[in-house]
């Protein structure tokens, strides 16, 4: 579960919170009696893979301004099967990149965006 965060620091507070989370889910998951196999596949059927990120679309449009239209394009018939499993394009499902953290158009859009 680590993995999913961006800031792996807690406090014991935090901490606490999320074991409890953790175990309401196992509980609920047991009283529900779906297999695991079947809870995956209801779950990737309505929550895409791929979904364009402020980062992302920000790239693009940086090159999309200089002429280079490629990464728009690719992002399109990525984003044409966002529930789909697409190999090639899995780089395009990992966390936001520390770069974009901090630069404008990325980590935020203000209201006028």
């Amino acid at each position: 579960l680590r993995e999913a965060f961006y800031h792996t620091k807690m406090g014991k507070e935090v901490k606490q919170k999320w074991r409890e989370w953790l175990q309401r889910y196992r509980d609920r998951v047991r009283e529900d009696g779906t297999s695991d196999a079947e809870r995956r596949k209801r779950m990737n059927e309505v929550n895409p893979k791929y979904v364009l990120r402020n980062y992302i679309a920000q790239q693009a449009i940086e090159r999309a301004e200089e002429g280079d239209y490629s990464l728009v394009e690719e992002l399109l018939e990525v984003l044409r099967r966002p529930y789909d499993e697409q190999p090639e394009s899995e780089h395009w499902f990992a966390k936001r990149p520390e770069l974009a953290r901090r630069k404008a158009g990325c980590s935020a859009l203000s209201c006028s965006s």
